[in-house]
């Protein structure tokens, strides 16, 4: 640890030496522009009263007329010092902006742009014919290996596995976050890469080891990127389903409470999350490592959901359940 630390000191020394090269030449740099400029200003000043002032006691000007030439140097002084001023803050935003412009250059995703087929109805038949995939920053260190896999309609499949060893890569190519660089992945015998990607990804319901809430009250949470006109009856349903209806109901103002990072813990977010997925009533539900950072008792009522929105024998929907352990 002794060496360890000494090394990081070193290093952090260092950095704080290159930052102070840095602004030491910046700021030496600007204030020799600063007082070339006002060097220039007053001596300007100075010259124009001593020449304008023999020119007058000789007739040559009038004291109008060196006024107006004092008072135009000085405007074009002033003028050239903010020009300079400006600049260093106009090379700093365009550093800046570079990558917003690099992010607005992009074009859409042709998954996005191109209109593909849309099933009459989706029944949830996964399959994963010789998948392989790699990064394409590892191109050489691939992630899935001719991966053959069938999940079957209204099957609860569990994939089961260590840290890094693919499980979530399997699921971000069925979200088509991805590609696969050989195989392919068929939804109901049609090739997933031929469906309408909007149309799919409406079908499907996802909840993350982290879900993402955002602040606004807890019905637009819930309600929040369901494809159809939803009631208030409907959301509550879904609270439900999902054993958050109590513990919101228990909310300063119920489900009108603006939600933040303080207002709800880690299995209160996990379970409106889950209410959020099935109010789309999707044909297809993943939950990526949902109860893995929870205490006992959260992890104990996201399991109760999951095994409700698992056997409910209404719902009519694949479920898919990534995991560690």
């Amino acid at each position: 640890m002794g060496r360890k630390s000494k090394s990081s000191k070193g290093k952090y020394a260092k950095w704080l030496d290159k930052l102070y090269d840095v602004s030491f030449r910046q700021t030496m740099a600007y204030g020799g522009w600063s007082l070339s400029l006002n060097y220039l200003y007053h001596s300007t000043q100075v010259v124009a009263v001593l020449i304008g002032g023999i020119a007058i006691m000789n007739g040559k000007f009038t004291a109008e007329q060196l006024t107006k030439f004092t008072l135009y140097a000085e405007w074009l002084i002033l003028s050239t010092w903010w020009i300079g001023d400006n600049w260093s803050s106009l090379m700093q935003s365009v550093g800046a902006s570079e990558k917003v412009f690099r992010l607005m250059d992009l074009l859409p995703s042709r998954q996005l742009t191109s209109k593909g087929l849309r099933l009459q109805k989706l029944e949830g038949r996964i399959q994963y014919a010789d998948v392989e995939f790699s990064y394409p920053s590892r191109p050489s260190a691939p992630i899935l290996r001719r991966l053959n896999l069938t999940l079957n309609p209204n099957e609860v499949v569990a994939i089961v596995g260590l840290s890094g060893s693919g499980k979530s890569t399997i699921v971000n190519l069925l979200l088509q976050l991805y590609e696969p660089t050989n195989g392919q992945i068929l939804i109901d015998g049609v090739p997933l890469s031929e469906l309408d990607t909007r149309w799919f990804r409406e079908r499907i319901g996802f909840v993350g080891q982290e879900p993402k809430l955002f602040r606004m009250d807890v019905t637009s949470n819930i309600k929040y990127g369901c494809p159809r006109e939803v009631s208030q009856e409907e959301v509550e349903w879904a609270a439900k389903q999902a054993y958050a209806h109590d513990f919101l109901m228990a909310l300063p103002d119920g489900y009108n409470t603006i939600v933040d990072d303080a207002l709800l813990s880690g299995g209160q977010k996990q379970r409106v999350a889950i209410a959020r997925a099935l109010l789309r009533d999707p044909a297809i539900l993943v939950l990526d490592e949902a109860t893995s950072a929870l205490d006992a008792e959260s992890e104990h009522y996201v399991k109760s959901v999951i095994t409700e929105v698992s056997t409910d024998p209404k719902a009519r929907r694949t479920v898919i359940i990534i995991a560690h352990r």
